[in-house]
């Protein structure tokens, strides 16, 4: 989905990785967006590969390599309905400013209530704008932001019912390979004496070894939150993910 589905979230320029350095949370960040290709969620396969070999991991790097054919095909998938592409090129920002502009006029009436040198600024120079009106303005592009963003997840699951069975043996093999990729993450981090709790990885499964469950999906979003175990400590998600 190369530019349509990270792009805009993803868009912070990475620095050029120093020759010989290891770069864990690039390696965790490689480890979220493959998982997502076994429900056909596909970040741009250039930027995978990018954050593989950002990462300095070179056993990472052969387990790309094993399964950058699998990844070529199912990222073809989604590219197909061109109306999906369109949404997934504008979600992203939308969501954004819908959760900030009701966090922001949330705070500025708490704020108003409160303190009466704010309500005095806003009554003197402010006197237009109705914050209550504002506020629900704000709720209802949220909830159709929310609708269109399911309305998108729902495409996708549709997706993996038809191509499910067709990719089965791919999404089995992406499946290897973040497993691989996680093993990598929990020796890297063992080797150099870090805290697992500091890579917090974005999942769609938690059908691995290795890692625990920190926190659930919840109403707005799918994601469960885990950290690499390291070996010796237990670990595995204990459950499928959504």
């Amino acid at each position: 989905m190369s530019r349509v589905w990270r792009r805009v979230r993803y868009k912070k320029p990475r620095k050029a990785r120093p020759p010989g350095k290891v770069n864990l949370e690039e390696l965790a960040r490689a480890i979220s967006w493959l998982d997502e290709y076994r429900k056909f969620r596909c970040v741009d396969p250039a930027i995978l590969e990018k954050a593989v070999d950002d990462s300095g991991v070179r056993k990472a790097k052969e387990v790309w390599k094993k399964v950058r054919t699998d990844i070529s095909k199912i990222a073809f998938v989604p590219m197909a309905n061109k109306s999906l592409v369109k949404w997934m090129k504008v979600l992203p920002p939308l969501k954004h400013f819908a959760y900030l502009s009701v966090a922001a006029l949330a705070a500025l009436l708490v704020a108003a209530h409160s303190f009466n040198f704010v309500k005095d600024i806003l009554i003197r120079y402010f006197w237009w704008l109705n914050l209550g009106i504002l506020l629900i303005a704000a709720v209802i592009f949220t909830n159709v932001v929310l609708y269109a963003d399911y309305y998108v997840r729902s495409k996708i699951r549709g997706m993996y019912k038809v191509y499910g069975s067709r990719y089965k043996r791919a999404r089995a093999r992406i499946k290897w390979a973040v497993q691989e990729l996680i093993n990598c993450l929990r020796e890297q981090i063992k080797r150099r004496g870090e805290d697992p709790g500091e890579y917090k990885i974005r999942m769609l499964h938690v059908d691995y070894e290795g890692i625990k469950v920190v926190k659930k999906p919840g109403y707005i979003s799918e994601y469960y939150r885990v950290v690499p175990v390291l070996k010796g400590e237990g670990g595995g998600g204990g459950e499928e993910g959504r």
